[in-house]
């Protein structure tokens, strides 16, 4: 099994999924709002509830809500 099988979107992990965040694609305004919520390469990530337009997510012991749009900027190695 290859490391890359378990690399996607954020938006594609399932509620209850945890990932490293390996990468952050986008343009300046998508980097900025992803910079402001703590979603840089390297930090640990959780899916609370997928459903929807909306992701619920858990980042450093904080809640945020995300659009599917820009939870599809963030690359995630999946656990």
């Amino acid at each position: 099994m290859s490391l890359k099988a378990n690399v996607k979107p954020l938006a594609l992990l399932d509620e209850g999924s945890e990932g490293i965040v390996v990468d952050v694609i986008g343009g300046r305004g998508a980097m900025r709002n992803l910079l402001a919520l703590g979603i840089v390469p390297g930090i640990k990530i959780k899916v609370l509830g997928n459903r929807g337009g909306t992701l619920l997510v858990l980042i450093n012991g904080s809640k945020f809500v995300i659009g599917r749009g820009l939870a599809m900027k963030v690359i995630v190695h999946a656990k």
